[in-house]
């Protein structure tokens, strides 16, 4: 036997043999195998705690009922002095969203007709003006003095002395009041006119003066107004 011949065909036959369980080189690098175990999938998501429920074309108090019913905890209707007996005309998230039971839920009442500003006495103006708070939704006409429209109270907004009767003076309007509406409603309007404005009262309001502290006063939407002096 030539042993010259034998032991270099053995040592390949070895060789091949030790290679047969190799992996497969690949291009590129693999990843460590992980030794977490793995995240549950709740723990990435937030469970569904309300499945928010098609609320348009029911009353306010249905809408409600039908909320309450799937616990959620933040239902929030938009200020338009409707009653709870219109209907839910817009709802946000639409319906089938899930989310939190402390997410908000907005809803939208079909606004109530707008009844006529009704005219003043000057009593009359002086018990809104004392609790205003008690007469939030009611639209009235009133009359008064701007004192101060400038950058403080910014281009839709401003303050005046107002009464429910005009005066011919403008020392004779007396109750300082708050003045809310658009700017291109009040492009006409400076400091020291005089007008006439139909409004809705919106309650009490409270600012710092230009001389420290604070005051609160009757805080009203302007509908219209027109500069009479």
């Amino acid at each position: 036997m030539n042993l010259g011949r034998v032991l270099p065909a053995m040592a390949l036959g070895l060789l091949a043999l030790a290679g047969c369980g190799a992996p497969e080189v690949v291009a590129g690098r693999a990843a460590p195998a992980s030794t977490s175990p793995p995240v549950p999938v709740s723990a990435i998501q937030p469970s569904c705690e309300v499945r928010v429920p098609n609320l348009v074309g029911m009353t306010g108090d249905e809408a409600s009922a039908a909320l309450d019913a799937t616990a959620a905890l933040d239902i929030r209707f938009a200020v338009n002095f409707a009653p709870m007996t219109n209907k839910v005309i817009s709802q946000s998230p639409t319906p089938g969203t899930c989310q939190q039971a402390t997410e908000a839920i907005h809803l939208t009442l079909e606004a109530p007709p707008p009844t006529p500003h009704r005219e003043l006495s000057a009593r009359d103006w002086q018990l809104i003006a004392k609790s205003p708070d008690s007469h939030i939704g009611e639209r009235i006409t009133v009359y008064g003095y701007v004192f101060q429209f400038d950058s403080a109270t910014g281009p839709d907004g401003f303050l005046a002395q107002v009464d429910g009767v005009r005066h011919r003076r403008s020392y004779e309007y007396d109750t300082n009041t708050a003045f809310s509406g658009s700017a291109s409603m009040f492009e006409n309007v400076v400091d020291g006119d005089m007008f006439r404005a139909d409004v809705t009262v919106l309650g009490s309001y409270s600012y710092n003066t230009q001389i420290g502290g604070s005051t609160t006063v009757p805080r009203l939407q302007v509908d219209k107004i027109d500069v009479i002096g």
